[in-house]
């Protein structure tokens, strides 16, 4: 009987050897692996590089929608003058006739404004005298730029109409004109915007000093 009592623990004594639910046992803990830290830390990382590239982002259109929004080009029709007219009599008439034109466009924009090469018709009663192109070239933020072109009339076309000679007896001469100049406004050298600028005037002119007697025109543009 006193063989069987040793071998029995006493309950208080089992109970103390047991740990609590408030400690730790060393055999069950183990420490967070290093490639667990580490993946967490990329991931805050890429959050944050992420989070920083869209509110960059959306700086940039706001300004590219305020402060570099692009406006439209205002041309201007200077002037447009005869040079070398002259009538020759004879078996036959023949006329020689150039047209000058002088045409400005203002860039209103706050960034520069790439236009190609620019081209001016002429027209009489609608239909087509002569052509002529202009350089392309570079306009820079808020500025203007002009361009001068020279026109050669076919005056083959023109001595075709039975109207010039009523006009030219009469000291005047209306004609048509129309000027189209294509470009790209950059912004932040990542946006583009394409603009199209057409100016359409229609002159009066006299025949004796080549002078301007009426003019109106007509811009459009295309963004």
């Amino acid at each position: 009987m006193s063989a069987e009592r040793e071998h029995i623990t006493p309950l208080a004594t089992a109970a103390a050897d047991r740990p609590t639910s408030d400690e730790e046992d060393p055999s069950t803990t183990s420490p967070t692996p290093p490639s667990s830290r580490h993946r967490h830390r990329c991931l805050i990382c890429c959050g944050s590089c992420t989070a920083l590239v869209v509110v960059i982002a959306v700086v940039l259109v706001v300004i590219a929608l305020t402060v570099y929004k692009v406006k439209e080009p205002v041309m201007t029709m200077n002037s447009v003058s005869i040079k070398n007219l002259k009538l020759k009599l004879g078996s036959s008439l023949n006329i020689n006739m150039t047209v000058v034109a002088d045409v400005s466009v203002k860039n209103p924009n706050a960034a520069s404004f790439r236009f190609g090469e620019s081209a001016t018709a002429l027209y009489y009663r609608a239909r087509e005298m002569g052509v002529a192109y202009g350089p392309p070239g570079t306009a820079a933020a808020h500025k203007t730029f002009r361009i001068n072109v020279t026109v050669d009339v076919m005056t083959d076309r023109l001595l075709s109409d039975p109207n010039v000679m009523g006009d030219l007896a009469a000291g005047k001469l209306d004609v048509t004109t129309s000027t189209k100049v294509g470009g790209r406004v950059k912004i932040f050298l990542i946006i583009k915007r394409h603009v199209d600028v057409m100016m359409n005037c229609s002159i009066t002119l006299a025949a004796s000093n080549q002078s301007i007697l009426a003019q109106t025109c007509n811009q459009r543009v295309w963004l």
